[in-house]
């Protein structure tokens, strides 16, 4: 414990929705049941909320965070637990993502959770020289040769164009169709690397977590890539109308420009594994803000018979209507 005095926290009711959206955890490995929900606002101090009366979920745990969002006590108990490792011994890797999310949030109101001695600890947002380049204001480079990364060239073409039009919507002001775009595009990415590398008998699957996951483990990519990799995960389920629906949740540019960061910080690690699978240095490097030439297309690469897409500009064009 330090001697800094406690920040005060209200909830503006703008970020209500993407709060509750974190605490249900709908297609997540803390994806709450009811009885979970209730343990949760229990667990947070809130002994006091409304009954649940068989509805959706979302909207439940919507209003209870609604009632008290103005009550700075709650409030701070309340996102505290959402960032307590202790909701994750299960999947203790969700919790890291989680953290992020609920930073990206918090970092509106010029706050955030650090966890410290195992218990999170709410603070004023610090500036760091080491924060993730996953966060600059400038969308990051593609230096990777995407024909070296998905060596199935056809595979690699279709994925190619995935990320031309990934690119595409985030300049013309379409940043959900864009991080629903580049999701897909890491989904496959991670994919075909993990089928390079499977062990004879090995089954591979295309299940995002699980392949954000086994980059983590296998080191294939940076920590910081695998957790806002997971936030992207969770922004790309936003395909489904239904979901988008029950979480009131719009992606925004900085929402694409990060999952942008994401996928393009990714490429860049793949490319530097070896034909063994391990990063060809100790660990992956972090991903680079400096602004690096595009590559063209690899000579001889059918999968690159298409440009590497260039990153957006720091701002989306205004839309045309």
């Amino acid at each position: 414990m330090t001697g800094d005095p406690t920040p005060t926290l209200t909830l503006d009711s703008k970020v209500v929705d993407r709060i509750a959206s974190l605490v249900c955890g709908d297609d997540t490995p803390h994806d709450r049941t009811v009885r979970e929900l209730t343990a949760f606002f229990e667990a947070a101090g809130w002994t006091w909320i409304e009954d649940y009366d068989s509805g959706s979920r979302f909207a439940w745990v919507e209003s209870c965070i609604r009632d008290r969002r103005l009550d700075a006590a709650a409030a701070r108990q309340f996102v505290l637990r959402i960032a307590d490792p202790r909701e994750y011994l299960d999947e203790p890797g969700e919790a890291a993502a989680v953290l992020t999310e609920l930073n990206d949030i918090l970092a509106l109101e010029g706050l955030e959770v650090v966890v410290r001695a195992g218990h999170p600890v709410l603070q004023e947002a610090t500036e760091q020289d080491d924060a993730s380049p996953l966060l600059a204001k400038a969308p990051l480079e593609l230096t990777a040769d995407l024909a070296k990364v998905v060596r199935d060239e056809a595979f690699g073409r279709q994925l190619t164009v995935r990320l031309e039009e990934a690119r595409w919507c985030y300049t013309q002001d379409a940043p959900s169709a864009a991080v629903i775009m580049l999701g897909s595009v890491l989904e496959g990415v991670l994919f075909a690397v993990a089928c390079d590398r499977a062990a004879p008998g090995e089954t591979v699957t295309d299940h995002l977590q699980s392949l954000i996951d086994l980059a983590g483990r296998r080191k294939w990519v940076t920590r910081d890539v695998v957790d806002y990799a997971h936030v992207l995960r969770n922004h790309r389920n936003l395909i489904h109308p239904r979901k988008q629906k029950e979480q009131g949740y719009t992606p925004d540019e900085h929402s694409a420009r990060i999952a942008w960061n994401v996928v393009v910080a990714a490429l860049n690690c793949l490319a530097e594994l070896d034909p063994a699978g391990t990063a060809s240095t100790e660990s992956p490097q972090r991903p680079q803000t400096r602004t690096a030439r595009t590559p063209g297309a690899p000579t001889g690469s059918t999968a690159a018979s298409r440009p590497v897409p260039r990153a957006p500009s720091s701002r989306p064009a205004p839309r045309t209507r």
